[in-house]
């Protein structure tokens, strides 16, 4: 398990004007046995970090229609219970450019936040149909060739004991809060292959990550986060990686152009950031937006 540390202790996220939203990541709160998700507000936090994603990723993902002698089975863990045994939910099929994530709550006890990352899967049926399945009309996936990333989707686990916030701005956020969409924009890269994936195995270089958009960064011990301190520019201002291995008390962490990077050389399409004028425009927008790989979230 890959774990982002908590160190103690007012971001609007804009949408691009260039695209539609291409990707569609759609939340099913099925496993939520606690109704932690059940408010509208975690809801629209959850959503409004989904977003962020949308709108940058351009990558058309093919549908997986199972039927007949056809079965695509999904497995991963249960959001309700993470430490229970996995979910496998059979004949699974998804809709052009869907990725589900299910989502809940759980009281670990210790001090983690969340986790999350990609689901695993079982395939039988035809030889086309496991690759379209599984590639999902993107590069080679697994393996030493794996250069893309094209999962169906995964898990993805809060902790229901922590004092949240869960705006989708900062406003109120207070000191002794752990911001809700911070963790959920990280959780949901892992999610979607940052350290989860063969193209982001493929990358990394003794201790580095290495790739011909986010160059040569160092990794965590774990080679799962950025190496604590990596620090980049956004929007002018110099601050800390979202993929790092920790996480402030009251503040939140912007996914950077050097987080957007490494997606991209793990074969996301990313579309370029919006010019200044334009984010400005945007920004009140986004306030209005209502075996299984695991990534943890613990506070020290």
């Amino acid at each position: 398990m890959i774990q982002l540390r908590i160190l103690g202790a007012a971001l609007l996220v804009g949408v691009s004007a260039q695209t539609e939203a291409n990707i569609d990541i759609q939340f099913d709160y099925s496993y939520d046995n606690s109704g932690f998700l059940s408010d509208g507000n975690r809801r629209s936090a959850l959503d409004a970090a989904a977003n962020l994603f949308e709108r940058r990723f351009s990558d058309q993902l093919t549908a997986i229609d199972s039927a007949g002698s056809n079965s695509f089975d999904t497995v991963f863990f249960n959001p309700g219970d993470p430490y229970g045994a996995n979910v496998v939910r059979t004949d699974a099929s998804f809709g052009t450019n869907v990725i589900r994530v299910y989502a809940g709550g759980y009281n670990y006890g210790d001090n983690t936040l969340g986790e999350g990352g990609p689901g695993g899967y079982n395939c039988s049926g035809s030889g086309s149909f496991c690759s379209d399945a599984i590639q999902r009309g993107q590069g080679p996936v697994n393996g030493g060739s794996a250069v893309d990333v094209a999962p169906w989707g995964g898990s993805i686990v809060f902790d229901t004991d922590t004092s949240w916030h869960f705006g989708t701005t900062t406003s109120g956020l207070d000191t002794s809060e752990y911001d809700f969409y911070s963790v959920a924009v990280h959780e949901l890269a892992h999610v979607l292959g940052f350290a989860t994936s063969d193209a982001f195995d493929n990358r990394i270089v003794g201790t580095d990550f290495v790739g011909p958009a986010a160059g040569t960064v160092a990794l965590d011990e774990d080679l799962d986060h950025w190496a604590d301190g990596t620090l980049t520019t956004y929007r002018g201002s110099t601050e800390e990686a979202a993929m790092t291995g920790t996480l402030a008390s009251g503040t939140r962490k912007h996914f950077t152009e050097l987080d957007f990077a490494a997606m991209q050389d793990i074969g996301w399409q990313v579309t370029p950031v919006p010019e200044a004028s334009t984010w400005a425009m945007l920004l009140s927008g986004l306030a209005l937006v209502g075996g299984a790989t695991r990534r943890r979230v613990p506070a020290d």
